[in-house]
């Protein structure tokens, strides 16, 4: 099997905190960039099967949702990964 040498031995992805403002095209936050693990992520699951994702701003607190700047296809091996883990 494969053995990370040098590098993150987990998924993780940068996004920047930036918010979009509730009814309006302007967006809020400090547009930091974060680095995220799968620790970071937290996730829901609705009456209809549907995962939500989102991320807590260590600095302004806003809760993030990673799925427009990194795409649904990283999101999915997150939801696989915290499966294994045993984590919903």
């Amino acid at each position: 099997m494969a053995k990370i040498i040098e590098g993150p031995s987990e998924w993780s992805a940068v996004i920047r905190c930036a918010q979009s403002v509730y009814g309006g095209g302007r967006v809020d936050g400090y547009f930091a960039l974060i680095e995220i693990g799968l620790d970071d992520i937290e996730s829901y699951r609705d009456y209809e099967g549907d995962w939500s994702f989102w991320v807590i701003c260590p600095s302004c607190g806003q809760k993030l949702y990673p799925r427009w700047q990194i795409g649904d296809g990283p999101l999915e091996v997150v939801k696989s990964r915290r499966n294994q883990r045993g984590q919903s």
